[in-house]
């Protein structure tokens, strides 16, 4: 196995990130008991507590609602504040807070490993859709390809794998970045070689 591999399976290696606070980078929006909105931004996270850096004065005891970009909104009672920054407790019942988990453990492992978010990129349909992956333990599951894009796919099969897995597909490696309904959406560690995209698409469009 080559040094990088065994780097992000290291780093990705799962656990859930309930109470345990991970550094981001997370600008978005607050909005004060007031009802006067704010910019902000988040660089100590975890799905429990936040902590924000925000030009105007906090108050402790205050409530406060934020809508941060990746995670969405989170809301909560201030419970120290300081010149320039304070911290928040998070409010939401236990479903939400493994969904926060989640996306923290998927933004731990990018900043980790260096791996480029590219959902934006352009996806591309596949002519030859079925497929294998595998997990970390060596299992294979048949799946089919929905799509790719030059950071990642989207498959659908029968498995739900904790976000930031590694799984294997063909001669790539992948973190897993999203479970849904009937799948999982994956990020490369590495890109597919050229004979695999002309095999799934039957010309070189990555």
């Amino acid at each position: 196995m080559d040094p990088l591999r065994r780097k992000i399976i290291r780093l990705s290696a799962y656990y859930p990130f309930k109470f345990r606070s991970v550094d981001v980078n997370l600008p978005g929006r607050l909005m004060r008991a007031d009802r006067t909105e704010h910019d902000c931004l988040a660089y100590i996270m975890s799905a429990g507590e936040v902590s924000v850096q925000c030009s105007t004065p906090i108050g402790v005891g205050e409530r406060i609602v934020a809508y941060l970009e990746t995670v969405g909104r989170v809301s909560g009672q201030v419970t120290s504040a300081s010149s320039g920054e304070f911290v928040m407790s998070i409010a939401a019942p236990s479903k939400h807070r493994d969904k926060l988990a989640d996306k923290l453990t998927w933004l731990h492992n990018l900043n980790k490993s260096g791996i480029a978010d590219d959902r934006s990129a352009q996806r591309f349909s596949p002519v030859h859709d079925k497929c294998q992956i595998s997990v970390i333990t060596g299992e294979l599951y048949n799946c089919r390809l929905i799509d790719m894009s030059a950071g990642g796919m989207s498959v659908n099969v029968d498995l739900k794998v904790p976000v930031g897995s590694i799984v294997t597909f063909e001669d790539a490696s992948c973190v897993v970045v999203r479970n849904f309904q009937g799948g999982i959406a994956l990020e490369f560690v590495e890109k597919p070689s050229k004979n695999v995209i002309q095999k799934y698409f039957m010309r070189d469009v990555l």
